[in-house]
């Protein structure tokens, strides 16, 4: 599971056009991010996609850590990784336009990051902060695959342990 997990994020990470189960989850929750935001005004419905994108992974991570399922955390890292390598195509391509987009609604779509970017004076900038989310992309990688590593690791050298004994067990 770690080896295709770190597989699909790398294609990911060189092909924006690959597409994974990751992907579509990260559309749905991203298209959601813009209702669940809509209320707030313009601004918040617009970057509410993306702020969802992000914190859903971040929380499934967190819902993963307190039920201590430790390599569903790596998972959520590696998609995680998969929703920041999406996003930075999406940033880095705010000047161009050149993405198609999805409309919830009536009418045509707006880009979301030009719409950000222009908003703030910011539109230059746009390349920039797409490698930085690139960067936290590639972190979140290495995190995932560092946990998961250390997973099986652990596991792997504990298969041959004896688990402790059962007293019921030891005393019949």
């Amino acid at each position: 599971m770690l080896a295709y997990l770190v597989y699909i994020v790398i294609r990911s990470l060189n092909d924006y056009e690959y597409w994974t189960i990751f992907g579509g989850l990260t559309l749905g929750v991203h298209e959601g991010g813009h209702v669940l935001f809509s209320p707030l005004g313009d601004l918040l419905e617009v970057a509410g996609g993306s702020i969802t994108q992000i914190a859903v992974p971040i929380i499934v991570a967190l819902a993963f850590l307190r039920q201590r399922e430790y390599f569903g955390i790596s998972v959520a890292l590696a998609w995680l990784s998969m929703s920041l390598t999406n996003l930075a195509t999406y940033i880095g391509d705010a000047r161009n336009q050149d993405l198609p987009l999805v409309s919830m609604g009536s009418g045509d779509p707006i880009h979301d990051w030009h719409y950000l970017l222009a908003h703030y004076g910011m539109l230059g900038d746009d390349r920039a902060l797409a490698r930085f989310t690139t960067c936290l992309s590639v972190l979140s990688l290495i995190l995932a695959v560092a946990l998961g590593a250390w997973l099986c690791n652990t596991m792997r050298n504990s298969a041959g342990a004896l688990p402790p004994a059962d007293e019921e067990l030891v005393r019949d």
